[in-house]
């Protein structure tokens, strides 16, 4: 048995109005009700990015915090159930029922300690910066075993696929000091896990209405010597991998 997990504010009822059209399975699934960040008071707020500052060097912004802890909830409700893997969507996503069909599949071709991302880097410059291997093209989109050093170019959590064992992994990093959802290469690396992808959902393009990403583009981003240190590590990497077998995961034109 699996099970899916879809977070999602109780607000948003037009998005989960959609979701229906668009998925016949819709009534099956688990509905998480989403944490808004920003209706949490400064008492709240600042009790839960204190570790996070203290163990990341970031202030995770209200929609951040809100985001990481709607997703803690659903790893909580997997792990108390009896399923096997566990599809988490945010509440944007865009598919089909085949294509939910179709990440269980990949899912079960990968190892216990790995997650799978099912997509949704529409729009977003760094997935042609994603290395990975073939591992299965059997399904309408390639399995790709995605390459330790591009797990930085992999973005956003609307739709993954979890084992038990990624689930408690990440669980107990979020439970330690609350992370970015999204932040793979950290999440993963902690536990040595691995990333799998299959590009089976798609993520609106147009970002106008999402809260998380105007936060983080009033906060801004400026590189410091760590940041170029880590592009120059990824693209001497990048060069030794193609040796290896591995190639882009996303080609452009």
């Amino acid at each position: 048995m699996n099970e899916i997990y879809l977070i999602s504010l109780a607000k948003d009822t037009k998005r989960r109005e959609l979701l229906q059209q668009k998925f016949g399975s819709y009534d099956s699934f688990k509905l998480i009700d989403a944490v808004d960040g920003g209706e949490l008071n400064a008492r709240e707020y600042y009790k839960i990015i204190s570790p996070s500052f203290k163990a990341y060097g970031k202030v995770l912004s209200p929609a951040e915090v809100g985001c990481s802890l709607s997703h803690v909830k659903a790893y909580e409700a997997f792990l108390a159930s009896e399923a096997k893997f566990a599809l988490i969507f945010e509440d944007d996503v865009i598919g089909d029922d085949n294509a939910i069909k179709e990440a269980f599949l990949a899912a079960s071709k990968m190892p216990e300690n790995s997650v799978l991302i099912c997509g949704m880097q529409d729009g977003l410059e760094g997935r042609f910066s994603a290395f990975g291997k073939k591992v299965d093209a059997s399904l309408s989109k390639p399995l790709w075993q995605v390459s330790k050093h591009s797990f930085s170019s992999i973005y956003r959590a609307g739709a993954y696929v979890l084992t038990k064992k990624s689930a408690k992994n990440l669980l107990e990093i979020h439970k330690r000091a609350l992370c970015t959802t999204d932040v793979w290469d950290y999440l993963l690396g902690v536990n040595d896990m691995q990333m799998y992808f299959c590009d089976l959902f798609a993520h609106p393009t147009d970002l106008s209405g999402s809260n998380i990403e105007g936060e983080r583009l009033e906060r801004g981003y400026s590189a410091n010597l760590k940041a170029y240190i880590k592009t120059f590590k990824f693209i001497l990497f990048s060069r030794l991998e193609k040796l290896q077998g591995y190639e882009r995961i996303f080609k452009r034109g």
